[in-house]
């Protein structure tokens, strides 16, 4: 046993430092055994690594050498053989046969490690396999139970929310792409915006984008009603014309390109779509097509001054598909009669003049085959009422036409239905009990203020009277005078009526007689429809009960009084 100064000088020296204090206390353990520095060091597992790898290898050449030497020398071995013994197995070492062994039974040579392992086992030839599977399943524990660096967590951490922001993105790329949700937002700009509508439609012939360029003709102000059920119910309506992203399908909206063959036949007549010039005819038999027009309205002239005489014709047209437009001057004299007794009198979309008391005539009117004839009459806020269309080729020289819009209150069906109203409050004076079907003239039966009106006057003077009630009242004589039309279903009636107050003799007042009034006041009606006419009746007409009392008009004033009551 050295001393411990001994050791520390000695421990300096071999392993290059000072010993640490658990360093200390091991030698001292050891009675600071100077063999065992470099172990307490823990350099005596390299050294021995070091060192087992050269035996390896020294194994590995002795076992070799034969196969090495060079002729001359084996010429000397074979000339020694008849002086010496030839060597055995017996001869060689339990290392050199157990790596012989090793690499006979698992085709190469041990590792250094595996070395170790087969000298601790006091080189065992039986264990051979059984120390191989050994440590490879050490090697696989020792990998699998490796840590994962900070590096490896990040790249992994990235990996799988790369993979989650995939698998969203697919799910919602694939609905927020599919047809329902492509039309559904389409149908949000279809009736509104057209240029942003634009943006998802294709042409169904060639599933192109519709350019700005090839919609020189539209009407830019016309508006369109798109609905769900038009894009979904036919197939055709939406197209698959690519992908989005690779992977999502692209929907459009197909639009049919429509087109017009337009004949014209003046020589030097202009020719006009919607406001816009094309071209000027070049002869008596003009004709040009125009191709892929935007489905819609279009408003076709030819115009110009033809011998002195200014010439225009026009054809309006709803172009869906291929459409002929002949604007083919002719010239008509004709008369018109409407019961649109103020509106104006339209041929195609020109406007020819305003009816007056419901007649127009018309003398040597250029016009062609295509152009419709019509009476519109308008009114405040843009409302129009049109009345029925007849076609020009229709129309002979010298014919009169009428015109008529449906559900025009005249004169007579307004006569009949104030009297109606009448009746029904004749009834109520007769019983003071509410009439039955009030609704059938009256708007909100007996809620309506017309009808409220007269029920009041006839309670004041019967069971509410201050003075003296009178015994009955009639109302007669109902004369329209007036039917003003306000809105395309909404009238201002004028008329005048007679009520009769009758008082019998009474010993209280001793007097009897009547009292009568001529009254002048108007109502409000109201068109509703033809609900209750007969289908099976194709004769149109009007009935009062195709219209309603919706209020009074203002106040009544009295015409004129004869008081009888003596």
């Amino acid at each position: 046993m050295a001393s411990k100064e001994k050791w520390t000088e000695l421990f300096e020296k071999v392993i290059g430092r000072k010993p640490s204090p658990q360093e200390f206390l091991e030698g001292k353990k050891g009675f600071f055994d100077l063999k065992e520095i470099k172990k307490i060091a823990g350099v005596d597992k390299a050294d021995d690594l070091q060192e087992t790898s050269s035996d390896v290898k020294q194994a590995v050449l002795g076992n070799s050498a034969t196969a090495v030497k060079p002729d001359n020398e084996s010429s000397k071995e074979e000339t020694k053989s008849t002086d010496k013994p030839v060597s055995t197995e017996v001869d060689k070492s339990p290392k050199q046969l157990w790596v012989e062994a090793f690499e006979k039974t698992i085709g190469r040579q041990p590792t250094p490690e595996e070395f170790i392992s087969g000298r601790n086992q006091d080189f065992d030839l039986a264990k051979i396999s059984q120390l191989v599977e050994k440590e490879s399943v050490s090697k696989t524990s020792n990998l699998a139970k490796a840590p994962f660096t900070k590096g490896k967590k990040i790249l992994i951490t990235l990996g799988l929310v790369c993979l989650l922001a995939l698998v969203v993105g697919y799910i919602y790329g694939n609905q927020y792409f599919s047809r329902e949700a492509v039309a559904q937002r389409y149908l949000k700009v279809a009736n509104s915006n057209f240029d942003k509508a634009l943006e998802f439609e294709v042409w169904s012939d060639t599933e192109k984008p519709i350019k700005k360029s090839e919609l020189t003709y539209r009407n830019s102000k016309e508006t369109r009603t798109v609905t769900m059920d038009k894009l979904t119910s036919d197939a055709s309506q939406m197209k698959k014309v690519g992908n989005k992203f690779l992977i999502f399908p692209d929907w459009r909206v197909a639009i049919k390109p429509a087109s017009a063959k337009i004949s014209i036949n003046t020589k030097g007549l202009e020719l006009f779509i919607n406001d816009k010039r094309v071209t000027k005819a070049d002869s008596d038999s003009f004709s040009q097509t125009i191709s892929r027009l935007y489905p819609g309205t279009y408003n076709f002239v030819a115009k110009g001054n033809i011998s002195g005489q200014k010439v225009e014709v026009s054809s309006e047209e709803k172009l869906t598909n291929h459409s002929t437009i002949n604007l083919n001057v002719k010239y008509l004299s004709f008369k018109v009669n409407s019961n649109l007794t103020d509106g104006d009198l339209y041929v195609g979309s020109r406007k020819i003049g305003t009816l007056k008391d419901g007649k127009y005539n018309v003398t040597k009117l250029a016009v062609t085959d295509t152009s419709k004839i019509y009476v519109q009459k308008s009114f405040s806020g843009k409302a129009t009422l049109k009345s029925e269309v007849q076609s020009i080729e229709d129309v002979y020289d010298g014919d009169t036409i009428s015109l008529d819009a449906k559900g025009v209150l005249d004169r007579d069906t307004a006569d009949s239905l104030i009297t109606q109203a009448y009746y029904k409050l004749d009834s109520y004076a007769s019983s003071h009990t509410t009439p039955d079907d009030l609704d059938d003239i009256f708007t909100s039966g007996n809620h309506n203020n017309f009808y409220l009106d007269v029920k009041n006057t006839i309670d004041t003077n019967t069971t509410n009277a201050k003075n003296r009630s009178a015994d009955s009242i009639n109302f007669s004589d109902v004369d329209v005078t007036k039917v003003t039309q306000t809105s395309p279903t909404t009238y201002a009636v004028e008329f005048t009526v007679v009520y009769d107050f009758y008082y019998s003799y009474s010993s209280e007042h001793k007097s009897s007689g009547s009292i009568t009034q001529k009254l002048s006041w108007s109502a409000l009606v109201e068109y509703v429809g033809d609900n209750k006419k007969n289908s099976s009746d194709s004769y149109s007409y009007n009935s009062y009960e195709d219209y309603r009392i919706t209020s009074d008009n203002g106040k009544s004033s009295v015409l004129s009084t004869k008081n009888t009551v003596d």
